[in-house]
């Protein structure tokens, strides 16, 4: 997103494609002060058609005449369906200083503003925000300080050929605090943030691999920092100030616990969405976000400000599992026997996969330290294939999990007068004489 210059005065910017916009006229104004033009905020909009306030961030550097177009979710009242439409939005910058502008006051401003965010009462987590110093502007004249020789600084006074003349000292006149935004507004800028959080957890329970773990992992934890950083810029009802200074400091922490919960899924010790959500559900981060959404829920007993509905309750860790022995899938038709010595700790799943095959023609569950035949394979070359770990879900195991498989393929045959019989042990150990490589979760077969 970037300002570019256009042939005629106006500076038009497009939120979609970045690209420069042209088209009618703006079908909604906003009023930035100079030095909220110069820093850059976030403003509550009223847009067409019922004035639904929407939350626009206006970056650093706007000019008065400046047009935001805004791509808005929208639903077509005649069919129902859900689509996009364009909302343009004029920018007007306010003269800043002591002297009245031309014509009549502007009127006050239809919607609350926003202020900086202020000082979290949960931790060292570091904010930098832009400072403008020096920099007057008054009647669209940008005044600053000007260095003259043998000039007196302090007074204005300058010295001229024996003479001294006084010039007037001009004192920026400061940007007045935005009132605070209402219970109502407040409320659906926290239904947002809420709703947004909501999609991302859903999308990591939902994750079956450690890789889709991971990635649904990092978005959340990237919505996270982006919500905070919204609820942030808010000037919030004044009940409400401390308990949302907390619920902002909290989600930025939970950002940090979403990073951990990826890097859990890196090495492998959370396989899968659910397993990863108890492991957010326990950390120090929800923990401190539900007691921020407790407080803010008491903040206002009139209001009773509602978040926090994505977060998943405490949960503890599963230990499913299967029978030894018990059979995941099974096709017969023949004599060939497998015996497996699972000498490992962890519980294993055996699969047999024909070669020019993607699906198992036999799945058996054997448990820690025990040993289990399978019979009646049905003649052919297979490829052995093992998913270890902690917590059976019927599908998975969802912590501790390892993939793998023999390097070597195995054959079965039978004859009028004998068949093959294959033992292996899963315990590594030296003189063995089979080894085995990792496999891509993503690629097992399943």
């Amino acid at each position: 997103m970037d300002f570019r210059k256009q042939p005629s005065n106006t500076l038009r910017m497009d939120v979609n494609t970045g690209g420069n916009f042209t088209g009618g006229p703006a079908e909604a104004v906003v009023e930035l002060s100079a030095a909220e033009a110069l820093a850059g905020v976030t403003k509550a909009v009223a847009v067409p058609p019922d004035g639904t306030p929407v939350l626009l961030y206006f970056p650093p550097g706007a000019h008065d005449g400046a047009v935001l177009n805004v791509g808005l979710p929208w639903t077509d009242p005649a069919t129902g369906a859900a689509t996009t439409r364009n909302v343009s939005v004029t920018i007007r910058v306010l003269p800043a200083g002591p002297f009245p502008q031309f014509g009549p006051p502007p009127p006050a401003p239809a919607h609350p503003g926003f202020a900086a965010p202020a000082q979290p009462r949960f931790g060292t987590r570091t904010r930098v925000i832009a400072v403008v110093v020096g920099v007057v502007l008054v009647g669209g004249i940008c005044l600053v300080p000007t260095l003259f020789r043998g000039s007196d600084a302090a007074t204005g006074n300058r010295v001229s050929g024996g003479t001294t003349t006084t010039q007037p000292v001009q004192e920026a006149t400061p940007t007045p605090t935005p009132p605070p935004l209402d219970a109502k507004a407040f409320q659906l800028a926290l239904d947002e943030a809420n709703s947004q959080l909501t999609a991302g957890l859903a999308t990591l329970r939902k994750a079956t691999t450690p890789r889709t773990v991971g990635a649904a992992a990092d978005d959340l934890a990237e919505t996270a920092r982006s919500q905070a950083s919204t609820l942030s810029t808010l000037t919030v009802p004044a009940e409400a100030t401390a308990a949302h200074s907390d619920l902002v400091s909290a989600l930025f922490f939970l950002e940090e616990a979403l990073t951990a919960v990826s890097g859990s899924a890196g090495d492998r010790s959370v396989c899968t969405g659910v397993s990863a959500t108890a492991a957010l559900s326990r950390a120090g981060a929800a923990a401190d976000l539900r007691t921020a959404v407790t407080a803010l829920g008491a903040a206002d007993p009139a209001a009773k400000y509602r978040f926090g509905s994505f977060l998943p309750a405490v949960t503890k860790d599963q230990k499913r599992r299967k029978t030894n022995g018990s059979y995941l899938t099974r096709t017969t038709g023949g004599s060939g026997q497998l015996s497996t010595d699972n000498g490992n700790a962890e519980d294993t799943v055996i699969k047999l996969v024909k070669s020019g095959s993607k699906k198992p023609a036999v799945a058996v569950y054997v448990r820690g330290k025990k040993k289990v035949t399978t019979g009646r394979i049905k003649d052919g070359t297979y490829q052995i294939y093992l998913a270890s770990g902690t917590d059976w879900d019927g599908k998975r195991f969802t912590r501790n999990c390892g993939f793998s498989k023999f390097d070597s393929s195995f054959k079965f045959t039978t004859t009028s007068r004998q068949y093959t019989i294959w033992r292996i042990s899963l315990k590594v150990r030296a003189g063995g004489n089979a080894t085995s490589t990792d496999v891509d979760p993503d690629a097992f077969p399943n």
